[in-house]
């Protein structure tokens, strides 16, 4: 009874690896009959949006005066930039930000305190415009707003791209095309024929500035200071063979 009890077992654990060793086999002999290729596509264009960024502040021991100069500088800002034929339209000026200022100083006995400085009003302009080049030369010379006594700040220009989504699409379709003739070619090299796609899954879409040594990132790089950009994007295919 003992003994027919163990070849029951012996008999089941065989039956039991061989399903597994069958399972694992059926597995191999299907990663074999397909195929993994990855295709790109590179693209270079043009920014044609700019968007620019500047603060202009004003410094007065009284409140009134302060918001009075600022409310001069803006007006001086806006007759330069119709000087200048910017579109309003293309201008956001910001709440103004107030600050009250402080410096340390001691006292006869050595003691040291704050003493008030004065009220600092700052307000931020923004510019987002398709003229690119016309606002560009704007962020470049603010010399003739600093000799009307404006204190303003000039920050780099950022650049985007209108058509981003379609240039998307568009470069998804020609690395998608790339990796199919790139898996088709060693198809036909192998002495066998490419089958129906299994699996598409795209890579990481990345934008740098053109000709550059810029790096590239897993989650993905944006530049966004360079007018000229390069994209480039990859499809990662598996077919059947």
């Amino acid at each position: 009874m003992k003994v027919n009890k163990s070849i029951y077992i012996i008999s089941l654990s065989f039956i039991i690896v061989s399903i597994i060793i069958g399972v694992h086999f059926k597995s191999a002999i299907k990663r074999v009959e397909s195929i993994n290729v990855t295709g790109s596509a590179k693209h270079d264009f043009e920014s044609d949006i700019i968007v620019w960024k500047s603060k202009f502040s004003t410094k007065k021991m009284d409140l009134k005066e302060a918001y009075k100069k600022l409310d001069n500088d803006r007006k001086l800002i806006y007759n330069y930039l119709e000087e200048n034929n910017i579109s309003l339209n293309d201008v956001i000026f910001s709440s103004i930000d107030i600050s009250k200022k402080y410096e340390y100083k001691w006292d006869d006995n050595g003691n040291k305190f704050q003493d008030f400085n004065g009220y600092l009003l700052t307000q931020n302009l923004k510019i987002e415009s398709n003229e690119v080049i016309k606002i560009e030369d704007l962020s470049r010379d603010i010399t003739k707003l600093i000799d009307l006594g404006i204190e303003i700040q000039s920050d780099r220009p950022y650049y985007f791209y209108s058509k981003l989504s379609e240039l998307k699409i568009d470069m998804i379709a020609q690395a998608t095309k790339d990796a199919s003739i790139r898996a088709k070619m060693i198809a036909e090299n192998a002495g066998t024929s490419l089958g129906k796609l299994l699996k598409g899954q795209m890579g990481v879409f990345q934008i740098v500035a053109k000709n550059s040594t810029e790096n590239y990132s897993w989650g993905g790089t944006h530049n966004k200071t360079s007018k000229h950009k390069t994209a480039t994007v990859t499809m990662k295919l598996n077919f059947e063979i």
